[in-house]
């Protein structure tokens, strides 16, 4: 027979679940922020070292 404190002590159970779900799901939005911030910080670096190599080449091309 099911009683009210079986009950009870499952929804604080289901309820402990949410809560770590929840902190879960902050936690990877966070994580997503910084992998963008990551993804767009070697973006600008590698636009940079073409910036470089594009220098590079017109110098040399100058002085030829």
């Amino acid at each position: 027979m099911v009683t009210k404190e079986m009950i009870d002590s499952r929804k604080i159970n289901l309820l402990d679940d949410l809560t770590k779900v929840r902190a879960q799901g902050v936690e990877l939005d966070k994580q997503k922020l910084e992998n963008v911030a990551l993804q767009n910080a070697l973006t600008g670096a590698i636009q940079q070292c073409d910036d470089f190599l594009s220098k590079i080449g017109n110098e040399v091309s100058d002085e030829g």
